[in-house]
């Protein structure tokens, strides 16, 4: 092992023990606050630009946490932390599942959620501060397309199973006590996330106490010097640009769900909760996964200069299969399965272009990684929520400015704005290509 990783107080294990785990306890939360929540508003019929707003605001917490998680490098481990917080978020899905089949909606079941946000995203900065103590340049390279995978298969298991889970009960069920027994599973899928973790992980030596350098003198602006230093560093607003702009089509694409499970009477393509759990939460994550699996093994084979453009390209030219299902609505679910099935690999291909470039800026950020990491995905989720909570009311510009025009109409002009909006991202990738393919270069050339 190189010397960027940790020394560990016991023999260290291999990546392939912990990594998955980690990473599936992230991924599931994010899935079951921001996605499974859309999918189960469209289900009890909440309009689309309210729903839409709504659950974009529950990820407000991932953008703000820059502002409590530098307690993780000073206080306690990353390892501790994410143990902790895995257990708490069991208990509070579980509580959501209470509120659900009690027939509390916004009220209660936003408490849980926002709450459980807070714990996921703080989660979510401890598990990548340690993957970056934890691993090597080459290994962090290596296991990238496997954590993005595992992110997404939470997204499997949230959107795709449980929200299949959630349709079937519901023929037996009230749709409150469906969704409540769903949230109650995801809650003992987190405990038990929570205890193989406790066990698997691996101790690094260096980690294991708090910063001396910081005992007696936590003042704000030691808090936040990690942050000052980031965002006065060279090369900091090109960073910015790419955060905020790569993703910027794709974090529209939220408008996909209400669409697939609209009726066709409304412009959508009138697919049940089940066969859109299918299709989009297990068929198409399950392409994401492989994306991201086999965007990983290429960069560490080949470096990131061969990959670069074509994980740009991945990201966002398969968008297009949203205009084709729009004006051409095929009724075969093959059809709209492999559209979606198309889009979700190119996603998931080209969306670890982003992850190795936030590797890449908090790798020599020594003793401060976790908090590094969680400003430059805090900027990249700015850069996703803000289009992703308005994209139900930009969906509704072509009615009001053409009051003759009916919903599809509207689906129609918003998917072709989508791909309009690839542009900056293709732009921002090669503004930060240098830096990236020196960061993550062939092996051949190290």
């Amino acid at each position: 092992m190189s010397q960027s990783a940790a020394r560990f107080s016991s023999a260290p294990r291999s990546g392939w023990l912990w990594v998955p785990g980690l990473y599936l306890a992230e991924g599931l939360p994010a899935a079951l606050v921001t996605t499974v929540t859309l999918v189960m508003f469209s289900h009890l019929n909440v309009p689309a630009e309210k729903s839409l707003f709504w659950t974009g605001l529950y990820a407000l917490p991932w953008m703000l946490r820059p502002l409590w998680v530098p307690f993780i490098d000073r206080i306690g481990t990353p390892r501790t932390w994410v143990i902790v917080l895995q257990l708490l978020m069991g208990g509070l899905f579980a509580a959501a599942g209470a509120a659900a089949a009690m027939g509390a909606w916004f009220g209660a079941l936003s408490c849980c959620f926002f709450a459980a946000a807070f714990a996921s995203a703080t989660h979510d900065a401890a598990a990548d501060g340690f993957y970056i103590i934890a691993l090597d340049a080459s290994d962090q390279a290596k296991f990238s397309g496997i954590r993005s995978a595992l992110y997404k298969a939470g997204t499997v298991l949230g959107q795709g199973g449980l929200a299949m889970a959630a349709g079937a009960l519901a023929k037996f069920l009230s749709p409150g006590t469906a969704w409540g027994s769903v949230y109650a599973a995801a809650g003992m899928v987190m405990v038990l996330l929570g205890v193989y973790n406790l066990f698997l992980m691996p101790r690094p030596e260096q980690q294991e106490h708090p910063r001396e350098a910081f005992k007696g003198k936590l003042s704000l602006l030691n808090f936040f010097a990690p942050y000052k230093e980031t965002v006065m560093s060279p090369g900091f607003l090109k960073a910015l640009a790419f955060l905020l702009l790569f993703r910027l089509a794709e974090s529209q694409l939220r408008v996909a769900v209400p669409f697939l499970l609209a009726s066709r009477d409304a412009g959508g393509m009138g697919l049940s909760v089940g066969e859109q759990g299918f299709l989009y939460g297990t068929c198409g994550s399950l392409a994401l996964i492989g994306g991201g699996i086999l965007s990983g093994w290429a960069v560490s084979r080949h470096g990131m200069k061969r990959w670069l453009l074509p994980m740009a390209i991945a990201i966002n030219v398969p968008d297009l299969v949203y205009v084709f299902l729009a004006f051409f609505r095929p009724e075969a679910l093959w059809i709209t399965g492999s559209c979606i099935f198309i889009e979700q690999l190119g996603y998931g291909f080209g969306f670890t272009l982003q992850t190795l470039c936030m590797v890449a800026l908090a790798r020599n950020r020594k003793g401060n990684e976790t908090s590094c990491f969680a400003l430059f995905t805090a900027l990249s989720l700015l850069g996703v929520m803000l289009p992703g909570s308005i994209a139900g009311y930009l969906l509704k510009i072509p009615a009001l400015l053409f009051p003759a025009a009916d919903a599809l109409f509207s689906y129609r002009v918003f998917f072709i704005w989508v791909i309009l909006c690839t542009i900056p991202s293709f732009a921002v990738t090669f503004l930060m290509k240098k830096e990236l393919c020196t960061a993550f270069p062939a092996p051949s050339e190290k």
